[in-house]
């Protein structure tokens, strides 16, 4: 027996009123919470698989600075020119990635101006695809 129950068991012999710890129950995941949960998996593996197809037909180096990329994908090389966020049905589109190293993506995602390869880029891709 714990200390706590054997308190417990004290307090009572001694008629003095004590409460209950309440004990914290873990919620239960909701339908809806289940099946975001599983879309959101089948969306990532999408994207790992779109990604691994752009990686294998890229030179591997950066579109805005020319720096040699390792030869391993990482997620943060590869920056959607029309976010994904807003323009959904262009998040697997091809010509709307651009292969960018660290640095040039973060440039970017800040304020495209400092990238001026990409921001002719963009500008060309979005013509193209918001006809």
């Amino acid at each position: 027996m714990t200390t706590y129950q054997q308190e417990l068991q004290r307090l009572k012999l001694y008629g003095k009123q004590v409460q209950q710890k309440k004990r914290y129950v873990i919620p239960k995941v909701s339908a809806k919470r289940k099946l975001q949960i599983v879309e959101d998996k089948i969306l990532f593996e999408q994207d790992k698989d779109f990604y691994k197809e752009i990686w294998a037909a890229s030179k591997h180096a950066c579109q805005s600075c020319g720096v040699k990329l390792p030869k391993e994908p990482l997620t943060l090389f590869f920056h959607h020119l029309l976010p994904k966020s807003i323009y959904p049905q262009f998040r697997h589109e091809p010509s709307n990635i651009a292969i960018l190293c660290f640095e040039c993506h973060s440039k970017c995602e800040t304020n495209i101006d400092f990238a001026p390869k990409i921001k002719m880029i963009k500008d060309r891709v979005s013509k193209e695809l918001l006809k």
